[in-house]
């Protein structure tokens, strides 16, 4: 059993300047492994607390016939080496997810997605942003999202093809490093350790840092913001984003909301 650190939780209360309830901004961690949807029972009862719950972008957003768009892109598999190219079809075998030919019109951080899924197992069904997402709305909850998946997608337009098939083919190359590297995020995670997961995430994200981290947490904290002074909240985002002078935690203080960290004990 592991308790948060002073200013070290995965879960923070949030209240208006007139001390009124806000909500709840929880850190989440889009994995399968059992020992953080382990969580989810010991979330219900800041969620009965609420009227509504957003994540990164509405769970129904992804379903059939959402009206997002991708626009294709370049086949970007000549550059690749043979070797690499034999290497990625071996695990779309593996895992059964189909050709390389099929994912050559898609930015490859689709395909790196697809596969790190598969090589980090699939403890449960589902991540569990997405099966806390499920289990609020449930519970009968407005189920909403701070950010949309097209926004989330012209994002993903933007980065620069070769700086993604070069994170492709890092994982690629180096397996047995990404899964140890994650089961450390994992540890940190039921740790409550944001801090951590904040900087290895600034770390590892490198030129793409204000693009997919700093720049979001500008947008996610305006919008929460708002949310926050129209009903009570509980919005979960990813755990990386809190933490951090230009973090959501710090930029909703800025706006005038009160946050304090929840005492949360985990059992690992």
């Amino acid at each position: 059993m592991g308790r948060s650190k002073k200013n070290q939780s995965l879960l923070w209360e949030v209240r208006l300047a007139d001390k009124s309830p806000g909500g709840y901004v929880l850190g989440t961690m889009h994995t399968r492994d059992q020992r953080v949807h382990a969580l989810l029972q010991s979330m219900t009862p800041y969620l009965n607390q609420c009227q509504a719950l957003a994540t990164e972008f509405s769970i129904h957003e992804a379903s059939a016939g959402s009206n997002t768009s991708l626009a294709p892109i370049d086949d970007w598999t000549p550059l690749l080496s043979k070797r690499q190219k034999k290497s990625l079809q071996k695990l779309l075998d593996k895992y059964q997810l189909g050709t390389l030919e099929q994912f050559v019109n898609l930015p490859p951080l689709m395909l790196l997605q697809a596969l790190v899924e598969e090589l980090l197992g699939k403890e449960s069904s589902q991540p569990f942003d997405l099966v806390l997402a499920m289990h609020g709305e449930a519970m009968g909850l407005a189920v909403t999202g701070v950010e949309t998946l097209q926004e989330q997608l012209n994002i993903l337009e933007t980065i620069p093809v070769d700086i993604q098939k070069k994170q492709l083919v890092q994982v690629l190359a180096n397996q047995s490093k990404y899964k140890r590297q994650v089961k450390k995020q994992i540890k940190w995670y039921l740790e409550q350790n944001i801090r951590q997961l904040y900087q290895v995430s600034r770390k590892q994200l490198g030129p793409l840092r204000k693009l997919l981290l700093l720049d979001r947490n500008r947008r996610m904290a305006k919008r929460m913001a708002v949310m926050f002074h129209d009903k009570p909240h509980f919005i979960a985002i990813g755990a990386a984003h809190l933490w951090g002078g230009k973090g959501v935690l710090a930029k909703l203080k800025k706006k005038g909301l009160r946050v304090k960290p929840v005492t949360l004990s985990i059992h690992e």
